[in-house]
């Protein structure tokens, strides 16, 4: 990647980029982020036969308009179900990740430039293309992605309350980090991150005996009071599901090994932005001490960076749970810039080029990467894959076998208390394709399903519809008597080359006469 191996017209335009970067980084932003939107928008709608996990439970869900679901808060659902319902494409939920990413891109650019320097805060943000967590995974809009704007703004508007005082920044900085909250509860890692700075800061401490802190406080609780309320009235479903989803130490060593497999991972997804960032010095040279901006924003912007995980890894350590991976997707937003704050780069030509053409490299290797993963994993790979599901297909059969056996549209479609998604996929697939839309009981079990009323589903019947063991769960036939199994229904997944049948079970439950 040094100048001998690009060529002259090359490193030209090259420089004339830069150039006009260092002039203009607003402006360069703004093209950088049109084109993510666009690529990381369209790829999906042309390789992904099937939605994700996430986004077919997002779809499924999101039409009950809830104050809570019985996992997680309800935000991203509902902005998947609008957008939805705006446009009635179902493809139209690939674009919210990409949107969603590059609000939080701009944000985080404002705030370095009020702290740092535009260019700086450009080639921050540019580094962040190599977190998976911001193109790659994204694509599947979920509650992770969601909350990345938030996150950003919680921070921005939290450093200019503290510096400017002004009240209403802290009541934005209250309410952007309750909508944090409403996009996923691991905000709390950012809460007790900004929590702890307030105590303990000495330049951020001095504000508690300004009205700000507290108007920041109220304004979060009254954000937040709606789900809050939800929560507690239904018994804390989502902290239960947290609880059940992370690993439980079976053995001493495993409270030691647990924290340094996360804070591997950790380090595995942020090593293409180390790479982009660290060549922002120059090749084989090491980043030399050079702060830039006031002690406290340096000091600001080092516990956004950092707080979130230590203190994810702090709780993981003591109560001997083993983190998610993906739970690191907002925690390294700010890390990039904080970098770049305590050791400026020089800025000269040639480093700038070899940070530009390892940007430009990892911009077009993450889409075809992407691309190639979906299209030709199965020539290496034989199994199920959501975005090979015969979704749309399943969807078609079922209802068609419904109308043609009840003359009634399929109201219901039930899930099963399976583990590892085969009792709710297809499930949301059925409740996502269908012509009839119908209404999903998670699990089948009603006290998940505040939606449901179980007189009417009786009443009207429906489909108990899930993958794996061919059995019907003793708890489904326990709840519902009249159901009548059915032969497995085997479909071909959507790929280019034969690849493993999907074997959709399922069972039908008669309408009451």
């Amino acid at each position: 990647m040094n100048d001998s191996t690009v060529s002259a017209p090359t490193a030209d335009r090259l420089s004339r980029a830069i150039d006009f970067a260092r002039r203009k980084p607003g402006s360069v932003l703004a093209w950088v982020l049109c084109v993510h939107v666009v690529i990381w928008s369209v790829l999906p709608m042309l390789v992904c036969n099937n939605l994700q996990l996430d986004l077919a439970e997002g779809l499924a869900l999101g039409k009950e308009w809830q104050l809570g679901y019985w996992k997680l808060p309800p935000l991203p659902w509902w902005v998947a179900d609008a957008a939805y319902r705006l446009t009635g494409q179902i493809d139209s939920v690939y674009v919210l990740g990409p949107l969603t990413v590059a609000a939080c891109f701009y944000v985080v650019w404002r705030f370095g430039s009020e702290i740092a320097d535009p260019f700086i805060a450009l080639l921050a943000v540019l580094s962040l293309e190599g977190l998976h967590f911001f193109n790659f995974s994204a694509v599947k809009f979920n509650h992770d992605v969601m909350q990345l704007p938030f996150w950003a703004l919680t921070g921005w508007f939290g450093y200019r309350a503290i510096v400017g005082g002004r009240n209403r920044d802290w009541i934005a900085a209250g309410a952007f980090l309750a909508l944090a909250f409403w996009a996923k509860y691991a905000a709390f890692a950012l809460a007790a991150t900004g929590g702890l700075l307030l105590l303990f800061d000495p330049d951020a401490r001095r504000t508690w005996r300004t009205p700000g802190p507290w108007l920041m406080i109220v304004a979060f609780l009254v954000v937040i009071a709606p789900n809050l309320y939800w929560v507690v009235t239904h018994g804390f479903q989502p902290v239960l599901y947290v609880d059940e989803r992370a690993k439980i130490v079976a053995h001493w060593y495993q409270v030691f090994t647990f924290p340094l497999r996360w804070t591997a991972s950790q380090v595995f997804f942020l090593a293409p932005t180390i790479i982009i960032a660290g060549l922002s010095y120059g090749m084989f040279r090491p980043p030399r001490w050079r702060p830039m901006g006031t002690p406290f924003a340096r000091r600001y912007v080092t516990a956004l960076a950092l707080g979130p995980f230590l203190f994810t890894t702090a709780v993981a350590l003591v109560t001997g749970r083993l983190p998610v991976a993906m739970w690191g997707y907002p925690l390294w937003t700010f890390a990039p810039l904080a970098f770049l704050m305590w050791f400026k780069p020089d800025l000269d030509a040639k480093a700038l080029r070899q940070f530009a053409t390892a940007f430009i490299i990892i911009f077009v290797a993450f889409p075809a990467a992407y691309a190639a993963d979906e299209q030709f994993e199965p020539l290496i790979h034989k199994r199920e894959k959501a975005t090979h599901f015969p979704g749309r297909e399943m969807a078609r059969i079922l209802t068609d076998r419904w109308h043609k056996d009840f003359h009634t549209p399929l109201h219901y479609v039930i899930g099963a208390p399976l583990p590892g998604g085969a009792g709710e996929f297809a499930a949301n697939n059925l409740a996502v394709y269908s012509k009839d839309h119908p209404h999903v009981l998670v699990h089948g079990d009603p006290s998940l399903s505040a939606w449901i009323n179980m007189a009417d589903l009786r009443r009207r019947g429906g489909l108990i519809v899930w993958q794996g063991h061919p059995a019907l769960p003793a708890a489904l036939k326990a709840r519902f008597p009249r159901t009548r199994l059915q032969k497995p229904l085997t479909l071909p997944q959507r790929t280019i080359v034969p690849d493993l049948p999907a074997v959709i079970h399922y069972a039908i439950l008669p309408p009451a006469r």
